[in-house]
């Protein structure tokens, strides 16, 4: 950076002469007077800057200037996100334009931004806006030396009048096809498949160019040269490690945000925090910590309660799910293997199949995971596909051009959380194949052309498939561990499910149906969350066993589980407790219990 200024200071070199500018450089072509009152001259502008520093793009760079190059179709149509460097491609390519750094075709030639808002703003009529347009292409085309440049080029290609927005797609296409006339137009991947893929002659005089984001080590050093004027602004010294652990959380917890961006907007937030607390070093733990409250997931060293946590998953897990060790084993260990960093994946956290009859707690478990550990049951993402039975529900799932996807939407609003997908048989096989991507990679493109990502979730999947088998060796007192291979068997055969989808979970567990001794417990649970609710309303509410003996007798059923169970508790005695609250019998400072032959009230 010192060697940097030094240069700067020297103003007979060349690149700081360029920044004053030549005489009669521009005399050599057409005048743009219409087009100069419309329009920034962006190779100017970055002269004037003195040439700004930017990282990376080299590839897209060299792509770009080859198609600007060419004499067939040379106009170009940047699609990225906002985030990705649009603007950054565009600067550095004015640079290399003023230095004489490109192709001799294109040295010293102007990149010129029209105002469109500017342009539409100051005038009111549609038809001496398309004339005007129409001289400002002219110009272009008879200037010889302009590169013009459209920003959000899908707002123009569509009849929305009166909204800052005008279809400019007639007059444009006559000059599109000219060599002489050469444009770079920007836009987003929804502008792209919402508008102008609809516009197949536009299209195909476009050379489309996908910009991807910069990569993390790029990253790290568009961060370094920012340190200096924010160490000067602030009265604060970054390490280098928080430099480090800023990229390293930016590509794990912001997946769907895109580099440089991220890293800058999470860097300022830092300084922020630090500067907040009169602190005057930026360390690791300050990331961490800004990270942890974007995401609300837990980052950086582990505290003892989280610590508690996950060394006890399964004790807290088994406080709401009776039985079905197995499962709660699976998912506990998964747990603490991402959240300690020992597992080497590349798809989401865990990945695992539930099999078994209704009621016996697959979507249970998924419940209580999301609440111990994810902090919430609403962290739980959960869709019943059943309802994507047609080829048609894929655009429901992952969007289409007019709508966000069901799945995508929430998961890149919530990468951090428990995805349960429940009954998954019932949905179309090319749905299935659809999962194969994201059980494997932990991503997904949705119908945007957005990669989301699934890294930071667990994903469960339920199936009832195949439960006659679990009931009749349940019968038959079938060897548990036998009972697996054979329901994996039906399924294959029965094509419900393929191996090769089968393969991709970490696990595929059995739950077993529920026994009278379990439904005990689970008896006990049901009631707890019912005298927890009471403590609210101070009336304490006691439970005996014969009320719960009595529950499990009416409820029990091998088929539904522990449903049956929750319907006579709610028909029973919720609806008893809920008349007698209303009708003032029962009342704040009231003990109640529940008499286990009648179900009547017992009030004290």
């Amino acid at each position: 950076i010192e060697e940097e200024n030094k240069e700067a200071k020297k103003w007979w070199k060349y690149k700081n002469l360029m920044r004053i500018g030549a005489l009669g450089k521009q005399w050599g072509a057409g005048y743009t007077v219409i087009l100069d009152k419309y329009s920034v001259d962006l190779t100017n502008k970055v002269a004037m800057l003195g040439f700004p520093k930017i990282i990376g793009y080299k590839k897209e760079i060299n792509s770009i200037e080859r198609i600007l190059c060419s004499r067939e179709i040379n106009n170009i149509l940047l699609v990225g996100d906002p985030e990705t460097g649009q603007k950054n491609i565009i600067y550095k390519l004015a640079e290399r334009f003023a230095l004489g750094e490109c192709p001799v075709s294109l040295n010293y030639n102007r990149i010129i931004q029209l105002d469109m808002p500017l342009l539409l703003a100051g005038i009111e009529n549609i038809e001496e806006v398309e004339f005007t347009l129409a001289a400002i292409f002219e110009e272009v085309s008879n200037a010889g030396n302009v590169v013009l440049v459209i920003n959000n080029f899908h707002h123009y290609i569509e009849r929305e009048i009166g909204l800052g927005r005008i279809d400019i797609s007639g007059i444009l296409a006559r000059y599109l096809k000219s060599p002489q006339f050469r444009i770079i137009a920007t836009t987003n991947y929804t502008g792209l498949h919402r508008y102008i893929e609809q516009n197949s002659l536009i299209l195909s005089l476009f050379q489309k160019k996908e910009i991807s984001e910069i990569s993390p080590k790029e990253a790290l050093i568009v961060l370094e040269n920012l340190i200096p004027s924010i160490e000067l602004k602030y009265k604060v010294f970054i390490s280098y490690p928080a430099l480090q652990e800023i990229i390293t959380d930016c590509v794990k917890f912001f997946p769907s945000m895109r580099f440089p961006k991220k890293a800058i907007d999470l860097l300022d937030e830092v300084v922020a925090l630090v500067v907040q607390n009169k602190q005057k070093i930026v360390l690791p733990k300050d990331v961490s910590k800004i990270v942890s409250e974007k995401t609300e997931v837990p980052v950086g060293k582990i505290e003892n309660k989280e610590k508690e946590i996950l060394l006890n998953l399964e004790k807290l897990i088994h406080k709401r799910i009776i039985n079905q060790e197995q499962a709660v084993q699976g998912i506990s260990s998964a747990m603490r293997r991402a959240r300690v960093g020992v597992s080497a994946r590349n798809g989401p956290m865990g990945c695992f199949l539930f099999l078994g009859p209704t009621g016996v707690g697959k979507t249970e478990t998924a419940k209580t995971l999301s609440d111990i550990y994810f902090g919430s049951e609403k962290k739980m993402i959960r869709l019943d596909m059943s309802e994507f039975q047609s080829i048609s529900d894929i655009s429901r799932l992952i969007g289409s051009s007019g709508e966000e996807g069901l799945l995508t939407a929430k998961v890149r609003e919530n990468p951090f959380s428990v995805i349960l997908f429940d009954e998954i048989e019932k949905a179309h096989p090319n749905i299935l194949n659809l999962f194969l991507q994201v059980l494997d990679e932990g991503r997904l493109t949705d119908g945007l052309g957005r990669k989301v990502f699934f890294k930071n979730s667990i994903i469960i999947v339920t199936s009832n498939a195949g439960y006659e088998i679990i009931l009749d060796a349940l019968k038959k007192k079938t060897e548990w561990s036998k009972v697996k291979q054979k329901l994996l068997d039906y399924v294959f055969e029965k094509r419900i499910f393929r191996p090769e989808f089968i393969n991709r979970f970490d696990d595929v567990i059995v739950f077993k149906p529920l026994t009278k001794e379990n439904l005990l417990g689970i008896s006990e649970i049901m009631l707890q969350k019912i005298k927890k609710n009471l403590q609210e309303k101070r009336i304490e509410f006691i439970i005996t066993l014969p009320l719960k003996e009595k529950i499990v007798e009416l409820g029990y059923s091998p088929r539904f589980g522990a449903r049956e169970m929750k319907r006579v508790i709610q028909d029973n005695i919720e609806d008893a407790m809920a008349s007698a609250i209303l009708s003032g019998k029962l009342k704040k400072g009231d003990k109640i219990k529940i008499d286990a032959k009648t179900f009547q009230l017992i009030i004290y």
